[in-house]
């Protein structure tokens, strides 16, 4: 709507504006324009925005207090149009009278690209989108939910003060006021969710130097923001691109002092999870389970690989890419998924780390691709894919391991 006051006022009319459907009522036919308060509907805010933007108000024809007397009585002075016939003089608006209501109603159907544009418009509406409860704002709400940044917190900080209130009982505490560029948070959070931990940086993986290394995402899942089975959840995708060995993707309660985890294979398909007993010599107990079938007999994953989790639930997604012989493209499989595969009854605390998972050394290629709300596929409304008792066991003790060994 970034158009020439001309082009503006040529789209307005006293009946509505003219769209490529037909014409949109905008409410502007009476004299006295509606109040802020009976304003209502994006419809009537961009005929409303349209009019601001193509004509302003006439201050220089009043003063200020004679123009704030008009706007509590709703009436303004007339004019004499020269033949001794007097018209209602029409009321003109100017951008900033619509900050209060009509401009966000506007905005938040604008995507981040179209919405710094406006940052850029003018100072007014940078202001208005970077204010609390602004554009930038409910963006960050909806794109990061349920995740947190390392030496951070969650997108809007005050959800941790919501939820100590639901669990403790005290409604209604004071919360106070945060001052914060919500534009550059915005931004901050969208860079850092898709970046690893140190020795890694950045959102990609080229090599990986030493044996059962461990990737960590720089961000954790809430599970305590994500435990509602109507609510959003968060989906995590990760591109494979070069793969001389194994990796596989996890998730790790290490955050709260836990030793468990759940990490989904997607070469054989399976999700194990595994608590660890004892460090030295190590003793992990686990279980697993293979709701995919095995894809790649012996050779390392290509393709893609994805983490949902909602609603206290865990699922796992793959996409396996097999390359052509030379000349020929590869060949791109369709989505697969594992359904909800587990619960959170294995975790400690309400923080889970996302974590790649890699056997041996090598030349790998890894990115970070998403950081959403929704899987590529759909999930079954179901209680649980699969049952507690299609998981079978699967312990390993390193100690009886070494006395095997001694034997042979």
């Amino acid at each position: 709507f970034w158009l020439k006051p001309s082009q503006l006022g040529s789209l307005v009319s006293a009946k509505g504006v003219k769209t490529r459907t037909g014409t949109m009522e905008v409410g502007m036919q009476s004299a006295v324009p509606p109040s802020m308060d009976t304003c209502k509907g994006a419809f009537n805010a961009i005929g409303r925005l349209f009019q601001a933007c193509s004509t302003g108000w006439p201050l220089e024809a009043e003063s200020c207090a004679d123009h704030e007397m008009h706007l509590r009585r709703g009436t303004f002075a007339s004019e004499v149009d020269g033949i001794g016939k007097q018209e209602p003089m029409v009321p003109k608006l100017a951008l900033e009278d619509l900050a209060d209501g009509p401009y966000f109603n506007i905005v938040l159907y604008l995507g981040v690209r179209d919405l710094a544009r406006t940052d850029v418009a003018c100072r007014l509406t940078r202001d208005l989108n970077r204010a609390h409860g602004g554009p930038w704002w409910a963006m960050g709400c909806r794109a990061f939910v349920g995740l947190e940044l390392d030496n951070d917190n969650v997108f809007d900080p005050s959800d941790d003060l919501a939820v100590a209130e639901r669990h403790s009982g005290t409604v209604g505490a004071v919360r106070k006021a945060l001052r914060v560029d919500w534009k550059s948070r915005y931004v901050r959070f969208a860079a850092e969710v898709m970046m690893f931990r140190t020795p890694f940086s950045g959102p990609e993986i080229t090599v990986v130097q030493q044996a059962d290394e461990i990737a960590y995402y720089c961000s954790k899942l809430r599970t305590d923001l994500l435990d509602d089975r109507s609510g959003p959840g968060v989906y995590l995708e990760v591109e494979v691109l070069a793969n001389p060995d194994n990796v596989s993707l996890a998730v790790v309660d290490f955050e709260a002092g836990g030793c468990s985890s759940v990490t989904f294979s997607p070469d054989t398909g399976a999700v194990i999870r595994e608590r660890k007993i004892r460090e030295a010599p190590r003793k992990v107990e686990g279980t697993y389970i293979q709701p995919l079938s095995t894809l790649t007999n012996g050779q390392g994953f290509e393709g893609s690989m994805g983490l949902y989790l909602q609603g206290g639930r865990l699922a796992f997604f793959r996409r396996h890419v097999q390359r052509g012989a030379e000349g020929e493209p590869p060949q791109v499989g369709a989505w697969e998924c594992t359904g909800f595969v587990t619960d959170l009854s294995w975790a400690e605390g309400r923080r889970l780390t996302p974590c790649l998972a890699f056997r041996d050394i090598g030349a790998y290629h890894l990115r970070n691709t998403l950081v959403g709300t929704e899987p590529p596929v759909s999930l079954p409304d179901a209680e649980m894919s699969f049952k507690e008792s299609q998981w079978r066991s699967l312990d390993w003790d390193a100690g009886e391991q070494d006395a095997e060994d001694m034997d042979v």
